[in-house]
């Protein structure tokens, strides 16, 4: 037998030996397992922002829509300041998302509605909602052991506008919408710049490529009611042609691999609740 002819078998028995069934979450898994925190911020600036996240129960909105996600254990959930740094991440099944980081979305609220009607009050909501379903997408692959291939940054970028866009059309679309406003001015603030042979190197896209990925899923969910995706917010063309097989992509991911930890009774009982409770920190 020569050698291309055995490589199969070479191969396939390589591959039974070193790759061992799909890791299953240890502990038994229940819906309703997340906990949230307000802490006081070290920041007395930051005391309007602690106090209308409260006051609009942001975390309690939070907690209800991903209440359905069924767990190994308690996903905590909190904000905190940071002493200066503008963070947010997830760690040791804790989500912090930092003041500092709520308080730079208020840069770019736009002064005037932007394109699509995006209203300025409204802005800081997609980018809001999008830092902690992104903390919860790196959440749900670790504790949940879902396999991810590429970047796990972009896998989360993806998990935040899918979840947003699985929602009332008027609402995704503010949502989105809000994710465009500070994507491109994100992307406009780092061109300006020059990014550095270093930032190729991130575990993060580029600014500009996260923009446009987010933009390419919203246009491949509806192309309807994202066509502004591509008149008013520059998608290319040429991109835009593909967006849908790539949102199929991630829709068919989503439900072969997380859709089976989610518990369908208590989705039902939220499935028609509006969500835009997050209203500007202003």
């Amino acid at each position: 037998m020569t050698m291309i002819a055995t490589l199969p078998v070479v191969l396939t028995s390589v591959a039974l030996i070193a790759s061992p069934a799909a890791a299953q979450p240890t502990g038994k898994l229940k819906s309703n397992r997340i906990a949230i925190a307000y802490e006081a911020p070290k920041n007395p600036a930051h005391e309007p922002i602690h106090a209308r996240l409260k006051e609009r129960r942001v975390l309690e909105r939070l907690a209800k829509f991903l209440s359905p996600l069924r767990l190994p254990y308690t996903l905590n959930i909190k904000v905190q300041g940071c002493d200066g740094e503008v963070n947010a991440w997830y760690f040791d099944d804790a989500i912090t998302v930092c003041y500092e980081y709520l308080d730079n979305i208020k840069k770019f609220i736009p002064k005037e509605p932007a394109a699509g009607g995006l209203k300025p009050e409204d802005a800081i909501v997609g980018p809001t909602v999008e830092v902690f379903l992104h903390e919860t997408g790196h959440a749900i692959f670790d504790m949940l052991d879902i396999p991810v291939l590429g970047r796990e940054e972009d896998a989360a970028d993806l998990f935040a506008a899918y979840l947003q866009l699985q929602i009332d059309k008027d609402e995704a679309r503010t949502l989105i919408l809000g994710n465009a406003f500070f994507g491109k001015e994100e992307a406009q603030e780092a061109m300006k710049k020059g990014p550095e042979l270093r930032h190729y190197a991130d575990e993060h896209g580029l600014p500009a490529q996260r923009y446009f990925n987010v933009l390419c899923m919203a246009y491949g969910s509806d192309k309807k009611l994202f066509a502004d995706a591509v008149t008013e917010w520059r998608l290319p063309a040429e991109r835009a042609e593909y967006c849908q097989p790539e949102y199929e992509q991630f829709k068919h991911a989503f439900e072969k691999l997380i859709r089976p930890y989610i518990d369908r009774k208590q989705l039902d009982k939220i499935k028609n609740t509006r969500w835009l409770g997050v209203e500007a920190q202003r």
